[in-house]
């Protein structure tokens, strides 16, 4: 164990314990935890929002070079263009684990920083494609390279801030989506007015390539600045018992039914990212007015997206409401495309814009993992299976769009209200289980058969799972 230099750093390895000992540190004040949340947002959320954004202008890359001709330049035919968002989370899902082991190795701000290098010279590449084959590869390797960034931040939020202030937080980063999609809308806009020697979409994959590979050096800039603090991310032995128990569902069969929330909702964003662009094309606009919609789309992704986080963290046990409640709006958008003529130009982009509320949903699914699991191993691993799920449903998702349909893309839009009733049902469950759990357990302490979880005794930071510390109540 590395000694402690004028009581500024701890090893990462270090027992939490120990580092609050040696560092005399006694309850908190209410003001100086408001001050100290402040700090951590000052230096963390800026690069997690920036860094989530500019992730979602790469990912959405291609849905908006569809509008300006990628299909027809490259000759895709058929499910093609479907299955290049499918390769892009087959990617996702084999680097999954291997990224997450690197980051656990390694400084995680630099580690994320060289990845963002990575991905953003292979998007650059995107440009340079000829045929199905070549961006096909191309969008695998960026899907391999992009696994990292998400599941490290779900873990970073969980070390930094508490189970109350979480899922605002996560709502915040996730809500970079709704920016990404207005500043993705943007660029494709101002690349379809270029007259260039190239085609319009290959401009979009280069400027925002570059746009990446800037940012990756300044998010290595900006995370040696909070290096000496060197409290957030902490390395564990890992303890095949706490696998055992995130993976047997007669143990706990929470992980099981986040994962295939995960793979529902992942369906409906799969689909619907992929398919966004020329959905709004179908309605009539013209291609530099679907791009210039992408701004109104993305402010209605942030702030459905944050007003559910808000909604989660305000009201107390209603994080499970919130989940159902923001899958109706969206259930709504889906039904008025489905029902209303063509000719209701108006009635249908409004149905656009409800559409993306499900993410929101979604931001609160993919937090649970960080907030109502305990254990380093066994959070790590339910993380995972929450991840798995989220691929397998973007792999699925657009396979289940087809063009040509009357109203169009009818096949789509009735999965995705088939995937949202399911996510209902699971929703529920989860809660009831974790209601059951609270309400056994309060029983036990109750009968003095566990110890009351009001009362510290020391053992805050050990690693215990979720089932092993009778003081853990899941939020609702």
């Amino acid at each position: 164990m590395s000694t402690i230099d004028d009581k500024s750093s701890v090893d990462e390895t270090e027992d939490a314990n120990a580092f609050l000992a040696s560092h005399a540190i006694g309850t908190y004040t209410d003001e100086s935890n408001k001050k100290l949340l402040r700090r951590i947002d000052m230096y963390l959320m800026p690069m997690m929002c920036i860094s989530y954004c500019i992730q979602y202008i790469d990912k959405s890359a291609l849905a908006y070079a569809a509008v300006f001709g990628v299909k027809k330049d490259l000759g895709l035919v058929g499910q093609e263009y479907s299955l290049l968002t499918s390769l892009f989370y087959i990617g996702y899902l084999v680097a999954e684990y291997p990224q997450a082991w690197l980051s656990q190795r390694y400084h995680i701000g630099r580690f994320l920083g060289v990845i963002m290098f990575i991905w953003g010279g292979i998007l650059m590449c995107s440009a340079a494609t000829q045929k199905f084959a070549d961006i096909a590869a191309v969008r695998f390797f960026q899907g391999v390279f992009e696994s990292a960034l998400t599941p490290a931040y779900i873990i970073v939020t969980g070390m930094w801030y508490t189970r109350r202030e979480q899922p605002f937080r996560v709502a915040i980063w996730y809500s970079m989506n709704g920016l990404g999609n207005a500043i993705g809308a943007l660029i494709s806009y101002g690349m379809g007015l270029i007259d260039g020697k190239l085609d319009s979409w290959r401009y979009i994959f280069i400027i925002e390539g570059v746009m990446t590979i800037i940012w990756s050096f300044a998010k290595v800039q900006a995370a040696e600045r909070i290096r000496s603090n060197r409290t957030g991310i902490l390395n564990r032995e890992w303890k095949w018992h706490q696998v055992k128990e995130a993976l047997d569902p007669r143990i706990d069969p929470s992980g099981h039914i986040l994962f295939w929330a995960c793979v529902l909702n992942e369906v409906i964003n799969g689909g619907v990212s992929t398919y966004k662009g020329l959905v709004i094309k179908s309605i009539g606009w013209t291609d530099l007015q679907s791009s210039l919609f992408g701004i109104a789309y993305g402010a209605a992704v942030t702030i459905e997206i944050a007003s559910c986080g808000y909604c989660a963290m305000r009201f107390k046990n209603a994080r499970h409401w919130c989940m159902i409640l923001w899958l109706l709006p969206s259930a709504i958008g889906m039904i008025l495309q489905i029902t209303l003529p063509t000719s209701n130009k108006a009635g249908k982009t409004i149905g656009v814009l409800l559409m993306p509320s499900f993410v929101g949903s979604s931001a609160l699914c993919m937090g649970i993992p960080g907030q109502n699991t305990a254990g380093f191993t066994k959070r790590s691993v339910v993380v995972g299976m929450a991840f798995i799920g989220y691929c397998v449903g973007n792999i699925i998702g657009p396979l289940a769009w087809v063009s040509g349909q009357t109203p169009a893309y009818m096949s789509g839009y009735t999965t995705c209200l088939a995937c949202m009733a399911g996510q209902v049902v699971l929703f529920l469950l989860l809660r009831i289980y974790y209601a059951r759990q609270n309400k056994l357990r309060d029983k036990m302490v109750a009968a003095g058969q566990a110890p009351d979880p009001s009362i510290p005794d020391g053992g805050e930071f050990e690693d215990l799972t979720d089932k092993q510390d009778l003081k853990f109540r899941y939020t609702l």
